[in-house]
């Protein structure tokens, strides 16, 4: 078995829980001197602390396609690239991401520097490995990938299998994509048994999507034939103007664009000339159960309206005509199931 970097033990201890930050530093200096705190820190290292500090500012962005995030449950086992949302099974659609840049095999994406800022553990994107994810498994996004980047990972799912290189554990590779781009990419994995630690390291990562359980995105569609319908779903949409006027009044232009020097997400906004008062959106989901009813009473007791929504992720947002006003968490007594989705 080829030698990678880390090693499957590492990668096995992550489905427990994630090292601590010293535990990851004194493992990355290992064979020098025990007491690495009293040392210089290695090169390769400050550049890992620089990244991750260049990526810090994206860890709270709004969540899009093209975006990597961590898993919210088990942040140090791994992250997911968004590709779209599904509407209909509620759930986003990506593909698995790891540190582990030397485990790539032909159907991997290696994180480059053109896709700076991006925190170091995003390292390779396992685009043999589609996964369907709800919201709340989402957690703080570590890079942004741009469109070419997206649509590279999609061509690599479809056609990266048919890379006809020989089985070369840990060697990186530039593959031409159609057009004029090309990705670094892996070679394709050995089918000698106990030859490419790549297999062990993949039946790995499938135990720690079990454990989370993390549904693959091939998988998602016969096990969802009969999707719970959620308060964000389509089915709200003929309601959304009922519960909204029932509170207060609302103007239709704000169902389409918010006005002039607004900022949509606990910001305050002004209306452009419309007379209407100055206030504080924020996008929400509701509970996949929560009813019309439930609803309108909270809406009624917080003071708020249904402004816009829902949108390519289920979201609606509402209005507060106070500007101090800060939304109740998710919990019993409300209807929310996230708040700044």
């Amino acid at each position: 078995m080829n030698a990678l970097t880390p090693s499957l033990a590492i990668v096995a201890a992550r489905l427990s829980s994630p090292p601590s930050s010293a535990e990851l530093l004194e493992g990355d200096v290992a064979g020098t001197t025990p007491d690495w705190r009293g040392i210089a820190v290695p090169e390769h290292l400050l550049q890992r602390f620089a990244r991750r500090s260049d990526a810090a500012p994206l860890a709270a962005r709004p969540i899009a396609g093209g975006q990597i995030h961590l898993l919210a449950r088990l942040p140090g086992f791994g992250a997911v690239l968004l590709d779209a949302w599904d509407s209909t099974r509620q759930r986003w659609r990506g593909w698995l991401v790891t540190p582990d840049t030397a485990y790539a095999d032909a159907c991997g994406l290696v994180v480059e520097e053109r896709d700076a800022p991006a925190d170091p553990r995003a390292g390779l994107v396992l685009c043999d490995m589609p996964v369907a994810l709800a919201v709340t498994d989402l957690g703080a996004c570590l890079g942004v990938f741009s469109q070419e980047r997206l649509q590279a990972a999609r061509w690599l799912e479809l056609h990266g299998r048919a890379n006809g290189a020989t089985a070369a554990p840990g060697v990186i590779a530039r593959v031409v994509l159609p057009g004029d781009g090309y990705a670094l990419t892996g070679t394709p994995l050995s089918s000698e048994l106990g030859k490419d630690g790549r297999v062990a390291y993949r039946q790995l990562l499938r135990q720690g999507l079990q454990q989370l359980q993390i549904a693959s995105a091939d998988a998602a569609a016969p096990q969802m034939k009969t999707p719970v319908q959620a308060a964000n779903a389509s089915r709200w949409l003929k309601i959304v103007t009922a519960v909204a006027a029932s509170v207060m009044v609302v103007q239709s232009a704000w169902l389409f664009l918010p006005k002039e020097g607004a900022v949509v997400g606990n910001a305050e906004f002004r209306s452009g000339g419309s007379g209407v008062e100055t206030g504080v959106r924020t996008r929400v989901l509701f509970r996949a159960e929560a009813t019309e009813a439930e609803i309108r009473t909270w809406l009624q007791r917080e003071q708020l309206e249904i402004v816009a929504g829902p949108d390519t992720l289920g979201a609606f947002t509402v209005l507060s005509r106070n500007r101090q006003k800060v939304l109740p968490p998710p919990g019993p007594g409300n209807p929310l199931a996230v708040i700044n989705p």
